[in-house]
């Protein structure tokens, strides 16, 4: 099929590779603006454009992409579809209905649940054993278009937000292909989404990073893995803001929320609402990761210490879409 790609961060890489892999015909590659990175400020292409120029394929990077002139341009290409993966904007119906077969969206939840931005971030932070990743057709709404497939996928146990990210960005490639055949040999037909079951998952602020120790010890590495590594975890010592890089849960042990247990060889222990968590590594501003206890003896603590309450509680819920 003729592609026309949409798409902008690491996630949508194994999406494009796969269907050149797969001897599609991407017609353009469609991508945000190149972006000023680090201390000099200096501009950085998206992921995705790095990767079309590997492959020799035209890029696009308009500054609106549903303005009348860009989607006539689009539509000069002639594409069989459009095909969108994280491109990072709304998109309206002229662009969505370019192409005969539609727009298909790769999206990394079993939807209706986790519709939004931060679908897979937001299934660790809820503790999800299972999410998965969807292909569908687009309409105007977030993530309400009709399903084509649908791949179930376990979580690991330790797995954290970017580790997970990275496993189902590459299932959404084998999925896209697959779901591309079916609609190009009647096989695969879309299927309305059911209202029951569905929420959202917002964009993941800051404050949502901010370790909440009233909540159980597995909670709170739940959220420990759908914050990592963006926007990070963080844990309060007086106003000073600590990177928490690796924890595991203590649940049997016990002692009052951010309160220190114990300074161990390697760790420090802190209690939580349940349990305890145990703070393998952490790095303070301005400096590099260091092991909790290393932590612990450049700030003279000991048990009996404590760590302070996050600045902000974050609201860790989602909005659960009700039917009408």
């Amino acid at each position: 099929m003729r592609v026309l790609f949409l798409g902008t961060p690491d996630f949508a890489c194994p999406s494009l590779e796969a269907l050149v892999r797969a001897d599609h015909e991407v017609v353009g590659v469609v991508t945000r603006a190149d972006k000023p990175a680090g201390r000099g400020r200096k501009l950085v292409p998206p992921p995705v454009k790095v990767l079309a120029e590997q492959y020799d394929l035209p890029v696009y990077q308009p500054a609106k992409v549903n303005a009348a002139e860009t989607v006539d341009t689009f539509r000069a290409l002639e594409p069989d579809v459009v095909v969108v993966v994280a491109f990072g904007a709304i998109l309206r119906r002229p662009l969505l209905n370019l192409a005969p077969a539609g727009a298909v969206n790769v999206h990394a939840s079993l939807l209706p649940a986790y519709r939004g931005v931060a679908p897979a971030q937001w299934a660790l932070i809820h503790g999800q054993r299972v999410t998965g990743v969807t292909t569908m057709l687009m309409d105007e709404g977030v993530d309400t278009g009709p399903v084509l497939r649908r791949l179930p996928v376990e979580t690991g146990v330790t797995e954290t937000a970017g580790e997970l990210l990275a496993r189902l960005a590459t299932y959404g490639g084998d999925l896209l292909v697959e779901t591309l055949e079916g609609l190009a040999d009647g096989t695969v037909l879309p299927v309305a989404q059911p209202e029951e079951g569905a929420s959202y998952a917002p964009r993941l602020e800051r404050v949502h990073g901010y370790l909440d120790l009233s909540r159980t010890a597995d909670q709170v590495v739940h959220q420990f893995r759908g914050t990592t590594p963006a926007p990070g975890a963080r844990m309060f010592l007086g106003n000073e803001a600590i990177l928490v890089r690796a924890l595991r849960a203590v649940p049997h042990a016990s002692g009052a929320p951010y309160g220190i247990l114990e300074i161990a060889s390697r760790h420090i222990r802190v209690g939580t609402g349940k349990g305890a968590i145990e703070l393998l590594s952490v790095r303070p501003p301005g400096k590099n990761d260091m092991d909790g206890a290393a932590f612990a003896h450049g700030r003279h603590l000991a048990a009996g210490d404590r760590f302070s309450p996050p600045p902000e509680i974050p609201d860790l819920s989602v909005r659960v879409i009700v039917p009408r």
